[in-house]
């Protein structure tokens, strides 16, 4: 099942207009777009355009106003509210899935450079990730939720993860362009089980920088060959989209 998640120029009838041309199955819709917010974009809208387009619709929940690993405990329970609002949101418009991001920590500058002191976060991160994250995996459906792959992960974060894994029902979305530029993401490759998602994008396995695939260094083949779940790629340009669905179709023969 290949998708895709809109073009930044598109409009969203635009966009589902060209995924059904091109042949795709699904739309993601990156909610962080002021085109596709939940304060510009009605569940309604979704539900007639995916009827008429007849394709699946996944969700990509708001990650630049959320923060489920912020030191703020006010900015963490906005985050969960938003999360909530975009659950909700998705039962609407019968959306297949929701991948949200996990957060980040702050770097700081300083006289010596940029600096990102690790282990500042850690017993912290632990902790946000175990019990807050967990108790609120617990009270919803979290099936329709997919973590992705984002920021490089530490021992700490692994655990965390771990334990988000074994004991609630959370899926994963998998991001290749992440795994090959951020760094301790193997966790997401011992469980691809529960993967129901990956996003498609290249890079120079260096920098997170959304390319057509073959325009770079990522190696598709650490996605396992039996793996049937949804596909989209993420490049956000016309001209990328279309490069990377054909490099797919060829790689898959």
């Amino acid at each position: 099942m290949l998708g895709m998640q809109p073009a930044i120029d598109q409009k969203p009838r635009e966009a589902f207009e060209f995924a059904k041309k091109h042949g795709f199955d699904h739309v993601e819709i990156l909610m962080d777009h002021p085109l596709y917010s939940i304060e510009n974009l009605s569940p309604a809208e979704i539900l007639e355009m995916k009827e008429c387009y007849e394709l699946d619709v996944l969700l990509h929940a708001p990650s630049t106003s959320t923060n489920f690993l912020s030191i703020s405990d006010v900015m963490r329970k906005a985050s969960y509210e938003e999360l909530c609002r975009t659950i909700r949101f998705a039962e609407k418009c019968d959306a297949k899935l929701v991948t949200f991001h996990i957060g980040w920590n702050p770097g700081f500058i300083t006289a010596r450079g940029f600096v990102f002191p690790r282990e500042l976060y850690r017993d912290h991160n632990y902790r946000v990730i175990t019990k807050e994250m967990y108790g609120f995996l617990r009270k919803v459906d979290a099936e329709i939720l997919a973590l992705e792959n984002t920021i490089p992960l530490d021992e700490s974060l692994k655990m965390a993860i771990e334990f988000l894994i074994e004991n609630t029902d959370v899926s994963l979305t998998f991001d290749i362009g992440h795994y090959f530029c951020k760094g301790g993401h193997e966790i997401f490759l011992e469980h691809f089980d529960r993967v129901k998602n990956i996003h498609l994008h290249d890079n120079d396995l260096k920098n997170d920088l959304h390319l057509a695939l073959g325009d770079g260094k990522v190696d598709l083949s650490v996605i396992p060959k039996n793996y049937n779940g949804y596909m989209t790629i993420e490049c956000r340009d016309t001209e990328a989209i279309i490069k990377s669905k054909e490099f797919i179709e060829r790689w898959r023969g």
